[in-house]
């Protein structure tokens, strides 16, 4: 995955956490369950499963979520 830490807010270099309020849930794997989140503050995105969250890329959510606009 390539360095996006220098677009990346400063709640978002730490790593996905509280306040969750700054989130925007823009796509659900409904049998995950799993979600595509959106930084409001920097636009990161993070897939979120139950277990965990990571950033991604939009070329890999994309193909996660072929369905959603970015």
């Amino acid at each position: 995955m390539a360095d996006l830490s220098n677009v990346m807010c400063e709640f978002c270099k730490v790593g996905y956490h509280a306040p969750f309020e700054r989130f925007e849930k823009i796509a659900v794997t409904p049998n995950g369950p799993a979600f595509l989140m959106r930084c409001n503050i920097c636009g990161s995105l993070w897939y979120e499963t139950l277990h965990s969250a990571r950033q991604v890329e939009p070329s890999e959510a994309l193909k996660m979520y072929p369905e959603i606009k970015l």
